[in-house]
């Protein structure tokens, strides 16, 4: 239930200083010639509320030249109760006065729920506040509480418009947040899917960069590998051939140098070395003076030493026989050491031939190990698997790809079928509107005639139409007298004002000169639907007639003095 309690305005417009209770539960009469300011209390309301006039208009005309004594600006309050909480709006604009919170009014807009500020920031957000706790947009309050003049009628507008308005009467705005909800989540959607096909098309091109690349790889290494065995084979026959020089050689060793041929050259050595000494002796025994041995043999026979003069005869004569052997064993000992020599050093030369070829060889199995881990260190095997591990990313980025592109089908459905104006709510709208023609069939006894407000199902746009029966024949609206319009409009009105109240509850209403253009048999008309239907809410009224049978009904007299609005309730 939404009650609106209190309006104060200071400033606003002519108003100088206006005090109004709203919840009498009566209806407040409010008399006075043109230009008094009877309108301004319905626009301070609307002005409090929506921060523009009846006519839309944001900026407030305050006094020009006319201000009172200690003038400060226009402030208008609003109070009203929602459920449990009460709240309270304060709008200002050039207002130089301090307000609740301390600060000077400015042109600020304060906002209170159950005495405590509703901690949003700007005017914008704040507004947003006001018109969630109400409940009503501008154009709804306009075309169900207030009946003003010049004011757009909910006949009169656009198609969209209509929807906008029956949304919030039957409260279909769920729908419209559903929607909401459901295109952002199709936006975040496309955001995703747009990420998606990215990453696939970098996949998809570094897919292509690693293929070239495998293949160019690949055939690097077809003619790396055929290299690797050419060198291979060159090498295994460049080894086989060493290895028979080697045996060769190593054979050679064996049959020209036995195992003991150093131990020969050390013994022909120690051999020379006694020949020499023997030679010496010798030649020692045989370089004695002949005159001198025959001297000592002559005396050895004349002393009658027959067997040493023998003996030292045979000696010398030995001597000189030996000499003859040893000189020839000497030489051929010196022959045999030569011949010893030179095959040591053919031995050493073959042992040097041996180990270089076995050196070859080594080197040559070195390189054929290195070409056997440059064979196992290709890299096309990396490439291979970098490429399947490119292509399985891609598989799982495609199904993602698809399984969003699906869930964005079943978004486009969803917000273009159930929750477009053409699914869901249109239906919903076509039920809903049953307790507005309702209302509408209880006054066409009143009225003469009979007026019902329905949705085209069968057109594309879902268009609202208006029937006007009467005698039996449907009338446009465009064929109505001025007289005969407003009633279709106060009905409209009246209406949607019953189906607020049924739908969220409300205890206001306000009729601007709802009786201009009118017959007195027209007057009699709204006259009695305005018994009926407002018996029970506060219900100000602005007219130029003197005398109505309302009943509970009190006046509110409007003065303007020196330019200025006063307000009196008799």
């Amino acid at each position: 239930m939404l009650t609106f309690t209190t309006l104060n305005a200071i400033g606003f417009c002519s108003i100088e200083n206006l005090h109004l209770q709203l919840n009498t539960n009566c209806t407040v009469l409010i008399k006075a010639t043109n230009g008094k300011g009877k309108s301004s209390i319905l626009s301070s309301l609307v002005w409090a509320l929506y921060g523009k006039n009846l006519k839309g208009v944001s900026n407030v005309n305050t006094w020009e030249s006319v201000r009172p004594k200690g003038y400060l600006g226009t402030l208008v309050e609003l109070y009203f109760q929602k459920d449990s909480h009460l709240f309270k709006i304060i709008r200002c604009q050039k207002y130089k006065g301090i307000l609740d919170d301390g600060a000077k009014g400015n042109d600020r807009l304060i906002f209170l729920k159950d005495n405590e500020l509703v901690n949003v920031k700007g005017k914008n957000q704040i507004q947003d506040e006001i018109c969630k706790e109400v409940g009503l947009s501008y154009t709804l309050f306009m075309n169900s509480i207030m009946f003003g003049q010049g004011i757009k009628r909910l006949i009169q507008e656009s198609n969209s418009d209509k929807k906008k308005i029956f949304e919030e009467v039957f409260d279909l705005e769920f729908l419209n947040l559903a929607k909401g909800i459901a295109l952002q989540d199709k936006n975040n959607l496309i955001s995703q899917i747009n990420e998606v096909e990215h990453e696939s098309q970098m996949l998809k091109k570094e897919l292509e960069a690693n293929k070239e690349a495998y293949f160019d790889m690949r055939d690097r290494e077809k003619s790396f590998k055929q290299k690797i065995k050419e060198e291979r084979r060159e090498l295994k026959q460049d080894r086989e051939k060493l290895t028979k020089l080697l045996i060769e050689k190593q054979k050679q060793i064996k049959d020209e140098v036995d195992a003991s041929l150093q131990i020969k050259i050390k013994k022909q050595n120690e051999l020379i070395l006694d020949l020499r000494s023997k030679i010496k002796d010798a030649k020692n025994l045989s370089n004695v003076p002949l005159k001198k041995v025959i001297k000592e043999l002559v005396i050895q026979l004349e002393a009658g030493h027959y067997k040493r003069a023998l003996r030292d005869a045979k000696s010398i004569y030995k001597a000189f026989s030996d000499l003859d052997k040893y000189d020839k064993e000497y030489q051929e000992a010196l022959e045999r050491l030569e011949e010893l020599s030179s095959v040591n050093d053919r031995y050493k030369k073959l042992k040097s031939d041996c180990d270089d070829i076995a050196s070859d060889i080594a080197s040559i199995d070195e390189d054929l190990a290195k070409l056997k881990q440059e064979k196992l260190k290709v890299m096309s095997p990396k490439y291979k698997q970098k490429l399947k591990e490119i292509r399985k990313n891609l598989r799982k980025v495609d199904e993602d790809f698809h399984n969003k592109e699906l869930e964005l089908e079943n978004y486009n459905w969803l917000i273009n079928d159930p929750l477009g104006n053409n699914g869901i709510k249109a239906y919903l709208f076509d039920s809903s509107l049953e307790f507005l023609n309702k209302c509408l069939d209880k006054y066409s006894e009143v009225l003469g005639f009979r007026i019902e407000f329905n949705i085209d199902l069968g057109t594309a746009r879902k268009e609202f139409v208006t029937l006007i029966e009467r005698d039996g024949m449907i009338i446009d609206y465009d064929e109505l007298s001025g007289g005969e319009k407003q009633l279709v409009c106060v009905a409209m009105a009246f209406a949607m004002n019953e189906a607020l109240t049924a739908s969220k509850g409300i205890n206001l209403v306000f009729l601007d000169e709802v009786f201009e253009s009118l017959s007195s048999d027209n007057i009699e008309i709204v006259t009695s639907l305005i018994r009926y239907i407002f018996k029970e809410k506060t219900l100000f009224l602005i007219t130029h007639l003197d005398s109505l049978p309302l009943g509970n009904t009190k006046i509110l007299q409007v003065e303007k003095t020196q330019g200025l609005s006063r307000y009196q309730l008799l």
